[in-house]
């Protein structure tokens, strides 16, 4: 055992599991029931994380197919992002991008990120957060057109069963209403429609091919609403609320093309999907698709930092040449996340981890098949690279939010981490483990998820 495990080792007597639930907020976890369902079990204690696994103070390995939100690429504990981050703290540690200052390590991030992003030679706003680069984002297409003598132009659509982030603006934006309600009122101007959802979108049933009839909606709500009072419409490229949800080849061409013919910047959130996630190195490049803002974060530093970008294209910057946007965000660009996310798009590229994520699908999906056939509440499953999402029917329990914590319960204690959550009389688990995942650590983590849900 290291001295950095031992130095966070409980103490039996008074636990960090107790200083965990008393001083801390946590999310989507209900510590009252928890507790009388399994006692002195929760919150689960994380120690140290190795590649795709994590460690528990108990000393049990974990896959993490999940707990890292989406953010985990190169891995758990990789000492040379450890090495790069020790060194950035060592030349400077902090210098904000403020009248007039900059930094080397920006300047450098910006000019690698701006020969990937699919935006036209972008300009980048740095953020913490994929809720920060999203509010920016919206504010941003909404100057852009009070700049241009439209200042009408201020409604942002989404989709439904969408997440753009957790901030007031974003929550108005997300297409999931768990996440907006009880906290408004929210920001007005925000309006959701249909997106490639089977099962759920009203026209397709869940092993039905898209027929867009969903697009048809959408665009039929945009010009209902007046085409000429909408800002932006923003769309994760595949948006994972309640499903992953893959949209069919065409759906963004024509979404783009109807953005075009109207005016409207499209803004496409890679927050999730972006740096290998689908097995491309934004979700984007599966369509063929440029944005005019494209935003990102989480697997841009891997986790390592909090950080996040906002991508705008060169024509919707023009109108800001004369007049900067007026907008402020203290750690911007910070020289340590530059570091970090440089580090992690070197290890990328060093590794092939884009490559990896694209191989290892057809082991995910044969796998998640095999589930699908052992269970019979499966009732459909969708992946593309290493996100996919397994939709269980739950719809004969009395009690779905204990089946919830069951599953989670059950699967833990087989090795796996994996998101679970539920839509009505449906249970989703999302299963996308970090990129450097291998096809053992794969089959054994779907064999974990069987195990749970044969045990509802």
């Amino acid at each position: 055992m290291t001295d950095a495990e031992t130095a966070v080792m409980p103490d039996r007597t008074n636990t960090s599991r107790d200083h965990a639930k008393r001083y801390v907020r946590h999310f989507l976890a209900d510590f009252a029931k928890l507790d009388q369902e399994y006692p002195r079990t929760y919150p689960r204690m994380i120690v140290r994380g190795e590649g795709a696994y994590v460690i528990d103070e108990e000393g049990h390995r974990i896959l993490d197919a999940g707990s890292h939100l989406g953010a985990c690429q190169i891995g758990h504990g990789h000492p040379e992002v450890a090495d790069r981050i020790h060194q950035q703290v060592r030349n400077i540690e902090f210098i904000a991008l403020d009248a007039g200052v900059s930094h080397v390590y920006a300047a450098a991030l910006g000019e690698r990120l701006a020969k990937m992003v699919l935006c036209d030679d972008p300009v980048f706003s740095f953020t913490n957060s994929g809720s920060e680069s999203n509010e920016l984002a919206f504010k941003i297409a909404r100057q852009y057109h009070r700049r241009r003598g439209q200042p009408g132009r201020v409604k942002i659509f989404s989709r439904n069963g969408s997440y753009h982030g957790s901030t007031l603006a974003t929550s108005a934006a997300t297409g999931a209403a768990p996440f907006k309600e009880g906290f408004g009122p929210l920001p007005e101007g925000f309006i959701q429609g249909a997106q490639p959802s089977p099962g759920r979108c009203g026209h397709c049933g869940f092993n039905d091919a898209c027929s867009l009839a969903c697009l048809d909606d959408f665009e039929r709500l945009i010009m209902a609403e007046g085409s000429e009072t909408v800002a932006a419409v923003i769309a994760e490229p595949i948006a994972i609320p309640q499903a992953v949800k893959v949209p069919p080849p065409d759906y963004f061409v024509r979404l783009r093309k109807f953005c075009d013919d109207h005016g409207i910047l499209l803004i496409i959130d890679e927050v999730v999907c972006g740096f290998g996630r689908t097995g491309r190195m934004f979700g984007a490049e599966h369509f063929g698709v440029h944005g005019d803002i494209v935003t990102f974060a989480k697997g841009l530093t891997s986790g390592y930092v909090p950080m996040g970008a906002v991508a705008v294209a060169r024509h919707v910057e023009e109108v800001f040449k004369n007049a900067p946007l007026l907008h402020l965000n203290t750690y911007a660009g910070h020289p340590v996340a530059c570091a970090a996310a440089m580090a992690v798009l070197d290890i990328m590229e060093r590794e092939q981890l884009v490559l990896h994520s694209a191989r290892m699908e057809p082991i995910l999906r044969r796998e998640l098949q095999r589930l699908q056939n052992a269970v019979a509440r499966v009732r459909y499953l969708s992946v593309i690279g290493l996100l996919s999402s397994v939709i269980v029917d739950i719809s004969d329990r009395p009690d779905p939010d204990a089946v919830i914590r069951r599953v989670r319960n059950i699967a833990y204690d087989n090795g796996l981490l994996a998101r679970v959550a539920r839509d009505g009389a449906l249970l989703s688990v999302h299963f996308y483990p970090p990129l450097v995942v291998a096809e053992q650590d794969i089959v054994a983590g779907v064999r974990a998820l069987e195990i749970a849900l044969r045990m509802i």
